[in-house]
C-alpha cells in the first residue's frame, strides 16, 4: 500500500517510512484476531487509510495505529454479525499478544509471567506494565519508561530483572531456550 509521489512531498516519505515500521506488526496483530489472510490485509489497508487522512494531526503514531487498529477490528466482527462472541475479550488476552503460532507455548509463558510479575512485590503492577509495554506490544524501552514516567535506567534494570526471572522459571521447567518451548 506505499504510497507515491513527488520526491520532495514529506508526508509521503513519513507515510512510507511509518508504513514500513509498523505494517509488519499491526498485521500480525489483526491476523491473530481474524485468521484470515485476505480479511487482515483489508484490516490493514483500512487502518492505514485512516492513518493517511489523519497522519499530520497525530503526535504518537504507535498509539494511535494501534488504537484504530483496534476499532476496524471491532468494525468487521459487528460487520459479520458475530455478536456471540466477546469483542473486547479479543484484546485483553495477554496470551494473544504471543504471536507465535503455538497457544500451549503462550499459555505457559503468560502465566510464568503473571506468577513473576505478582512474586516482584510491587503493588501497583508496574512490572507487570514494564513487562506488557515493552515485550507484548513492542514498545521501545524508553517509551515505555516516558508512558510510565520512570526513567530510563529504572525501566531497563526492571525489564532485564524481570526477563531473568522468566527465563529461570522457564530453567526450573526444564525449558532452557524459549525455542525449546515453540
Amino acid at each position: 500500500m506505499k504510497l507515491s509521489g513527488s520526491l520532495a512531498d514529506p508526508k509521503v516519505e513519513n507515510f512510507n517510512r511509518l508504513y514500513n515500521s509498523y505494517y509488519s506488526l499491526v498485521f500480525s496483530i489483526v491476523f491473530s484476531k481474524v485468521n484470515n489472510y485476505h480479511d487482515a490485509e483489508d484490516i490493514c489497508q483500512e487502518v492505514f487509510l485512516r492513518f493517511y487522512g489523519k497522519m499530520q494531526e497525530i503526535e504518537n503514531p504507535r498509539k494511535w495505529i494501534l488504537g484504530c487498529l483496534r476499532i476496524v477490528v471491532i468494525d468487521f466482527y459487528k460487520q459479520k454479525n458475530r455478536n456471540d462472541e466477546d469483542i473486547d475479550s479479543l484484546f485483553n488476552d495477554i496470551s494473544m499478544g504471543y504471536i507465535n503460532g503455538f497457544k500451549e507455548a503462550r499459555v505457559i509463558i503468560s502465566q510464568i509471567i503473571e506468577e513473576v510479575c505478582d512474586e516482584s512485590g510491587e503493588e501497583d503492577g508496574s512490572d507487570a506494565s514494564i513487562f506488557n509495554l515493552i515485550a507484548v506490544y513492542r514498545y521501545s524501552i524508553v517509551e515505555a519508561a516516558r508512558h510510565l514516567k520512570l526513567n530510563y535506567k529504572q525501566t531497563r534494570y526492571r525489564y532485564n530483572r524481570i526477563c531473568e526471572k522468566i527465563m529461570s522459571r522457564l530453567r526450573e521447567k526444564g525449558i532452557k531456550e524459549l525455542g525449546d518451548l515453540l
